[in-house]
């Protein structure tokens, strides 16, 4: 099972993105060799940059000419910010012409951070923008034991780009006033402006008390726009940065082992974690989103690795049962963690445990604690149904919901005869518990999956479905229908599939575009969506 082009890849992001559990046939081969020649073959993303910059850059302030003169002489600085932002650049500037922003708000990572994404602040920002934690997530930001967004290059661009904009808005459209509060805070660059308007003095940037690093932020900030304005005049080879997509965004489809993924990359761990750089642990979080980001050069090879390994790259999870006298300590004793991982791993507000609890631990469970652990629904895929305990309606792997056609189930039906009647467990495929009440056509509802193909896999011997039982949901099957709906989208499209409560205004404020867009899309005559529907979603014309 592989990883195929994406419903979209939207030139507007500026990251090609691909989905999980589908094949990757050889049109979407010669697709992806397609984007990777124009990469190589793209003009210098400087020389387009310098031609964007929109700003004045006040290049005779005296201000400006000593922040110049500083960078100048700090050229081994602005060499390995260039080099660092390489991977990052494309996406970046994409994001700024998204929004409608300044060319020049491309270089502010180099003054916040060298466009290091590792980089911390005393202060306790972090990331390429150099976020604090309240800042990020007031926009959206996602920070736990697992993922801290503000180091993840292609959600903190995002956010911190969101954050310009709202500054942009707030000081009335003055741009140096924007970036001074993005760098002091908006409450300051107020205060400065009250207090001067109380002196009758003027509120332009220049004329306003600001901190000393917020007077010296902005002009090198500047200063940095005119050196790349004037390369004759100020010689600073920058190494050349493609015009086009370099980095791909894959949705894995479960959590991975990050080694391993670089291993299946080809390429080194260090390098998967500069574009992963938001990541804490050293596989990615058991809980949605599954998204990786790699070279666009390195999705092939990812791709059909992942295949050929589609069960080694899992995490192996354990359930525990907290017992009498068990303590924190004792528990990551037994299983080679610490008390602060188990804690943080479970949310916990205090080492005290409820007993009869159940913790999620990393590693594989010691032989004499099988009796008191429950694996996930995962790990029983792969060891064999009903050799442990799984937990009530514990559902894993669930893949997108896209009904079946008919010509993938005549497909599934011969391999099944080829199997002599056995059905081998795919990477995608969903292990679930029924509950009470649960019938072959409600769960093939619920999973969007054909009844026949759920019989095929589960031979059970009745008609009744007792609860507790264990099946197997053939849900890797449930994309194959997506291939060839590809031809009615364009660059940058979505395929969604309507929830409950969902209405057309719902999704297309979600999406940033209109319901008469998504009607005229799909062709609908009415404004009303069901549950389970598949609607297109011109994304490629979604507004900002």
């Amino acid at each position: 099972m592989g990883i195929n082009k994406a419903l979209y890849a939207s030139g507007i992001e500026g990251i090609q993105v691909y989905q999980k559990n589908l094949h990757l046939s050889p049109e979407h081969k010669q697709m992806l060799a397609e984007d990777i020649s124009r990469f190589h073959q793209a003009d210098n993303l400087w020389d387009v940059l310098r031609q964007e910059f929109s700003l004045p850059h006040y290049e005779d302030n005296p201000c400006v000419q000593e922040q110049i003169a500083w960078l100048m002489n700090h050229q081994d600085f602005l060499l390995r910010s260039a080099t660092r932002s390489a991977p990052y650049l494309f996406f970046i500037l994409q994001q700024v012409r998204k929004r409608h922003l300044p060319a020049e708000l491309v270089l502010l990572p180099i003054i916040e951070s060298g466009y290091n994404p590792f980089a911390y602040s005393t202060a306790g920002a972090t990331g390429i923008w150099q976020m604090m934690p309240g800042t990020a997530s007031g926009f959206g930001i996602k920070q736990d034991w697992w993922y801290d967004g503000r180091r993840d290059v292609i959600a903190s661009t995002r956010a911190a780009l969101n954050y310009l904009t709202y500054l942009q808005n707030f000081f009335d459209g003055n741009w140096t006033l924007a970036v001074a509060a993005y760098n002091c805070g908006e409450g300051c660059v107020l205060s400065s402006i009250r207090k001067n308007v109380r002196n009758g003095e003027n509120t332009d940037f220049w004329s306003l008390p600001l901190p000393p690093e917020t007077r010296d932020y902005v002009p090198r900030l500047l200063a940095l726009a005119v050196i790349i304005m004037h390369p004759d005049q100020y010689p600073i080879y920058f190494p050349v940065v493609h015009n086009a997509p370099y980095l791909a965004q894959v949705d894995v489809g479960r959590q991975i082992n990050l080694k391993q993924a670089a291993s299946f990359a080809g390429i080194s761990y260090k390098k998967l974690m500069q574009l992963n750089s938001g990541f804490n642990q050293t596989s990615t979080s058991p809980h949605l989103p599954y998204k990786l980001v790699l070279p666009i050069q390195n999705v092939e090879s990812f791709t059909e690795n992942l295949a050929r390994s589609a069960r080694q790259n899992s995490i192996d999870w354990i359930r525990y049962k907290v017992k009498p006298r068990d303590t924190l300590a004792s528990i990551a004793k037994q299983f080679y963690t610490t008390p602060t991982t188990l804690r943080n791993l479970n949310k916990l507000a205090s080492n005290h445990l409820k007993l009869h609890s159940i913790l999620l631990i990393p590693g594989p469970p010691s032989p004499q604690l099988e009796e008191d652990v429950e694996t996930h629904a995962e790990d029983v895929a792969e060891k064999n149904i009903g050799k442990y305990k799984a937990a009530q309606d514990e559902v894993v792997t669930v893949t997108n919901k896209d009904l079946m056609s008919k010509e993938t189930l005549v497909a599934f039906q011969e391999d099944i005869k080829a199997s002599s009647g056995k059905y081998s467990i795919h990477a995608g495929d969903t292990v679930y518990m029924a509950r009470a009440h649960d019938t072959w056509a409600s769960i093939a509802k619920r999973f969007h999956i054909s009844m026949k193909a759920l019989r095929l896999v589960n031979k059970l011997p009745h008609d009744r479905i007792s609860s507790g039982a264990q099946m197997v949901i053939p849900t890797h099957l449930s994309q194959t229908n997506l291939i060839s709906s590809q031809e009615k989208l364009s660059p940058g499209d979505t395929v969604y599939m309507v929830r409950k409560d969902d209405t057309l205004e719902k999704i297309a404020s979600k999406f940033h575009t209109s319901a008469a867009a998504i009607r005229v899309a799909n062709l609908l005559k009415s404004s009303q969506v069901q549950e389970g529907d598949q609607i297109v979603i011109p994304t490629h014309i979604a507004s900002g």
